[in-house]
């Protein structure tokens, strides 16, 4: 039996949305994604010195993504957007900060936070409960373990983890 098909979800334009999520009119949504209880998108994002009624961001999202329940993605301050790519599956709790932009084919598990600017690009893995500070690009295919902060750039295809996440010798 699936959720997908039952009184709570309702379909819009070929994407499944729960009635309980908020996606703010500055989303562009592809097709075919799930979009969980809770979730709220187009948020405007924590900017200190700017006014909340003065954003002009908007959240522009692919085709074909999981994203679970209480996931928060906030827009930018400026007119710019956060960028959320295809196939990829953002799982409970995680936060995309304003600016950020997501690959294709990514995972970022529970609990996880991806700063604002950050770039997460095509398949990497950011395990449970990881930060990703702002400004940082985690690399194509790469793997941040569970718990890690990345405080620096992640090269393509590496493997990092810990506090603050090294690289795998």
């Amino acid at each position: 039996m699936s959720d997908i098909y039952n009184s709570d979800w309702i379909n819009i334009d070929g994407n499944h949305i729960h009635r309980t999520a908020i996606v703010y009119p500055c989303v562009q949504l592809g097709k075919g994604n799930v979009i969980g209880p809770y979730a709220v998108i187009g948020g405007n994002g924590e900017i200190r010195g700017k006014s909340q009624h003065e954003f002009k961001g908007r959240v522009v999202i692919g085709d074909n993504n999981v994203i679970s329940e209480h996931v928060t993605i906030q827009r930018p301050f400026d007119d710019a957007a956060t960028y959320v790519g295809s196939r990829n599956i953002i799982m409970a709790h995680a936060h995309i900060g304003h600016d950020a932009i997501i690959g294709n084919e990514t995972e970022i598990c529970t609990s996880s936070v991806i700063g604002g600017y950050a770039i997460i690009k095509d398949g990497a893995k950011i395990k449970l409960r990881c930060v990703v500070r702002n400004r940082a690009t985690v690399g194509l295919n790469a793997v941040v373990g569970m718990g890690s902060v990345v405080t620096k750039d992640v090269p393509d295809c590496a493997v990092v983890y810990g506090n603050p996440a090294k690289q795998k010798q």
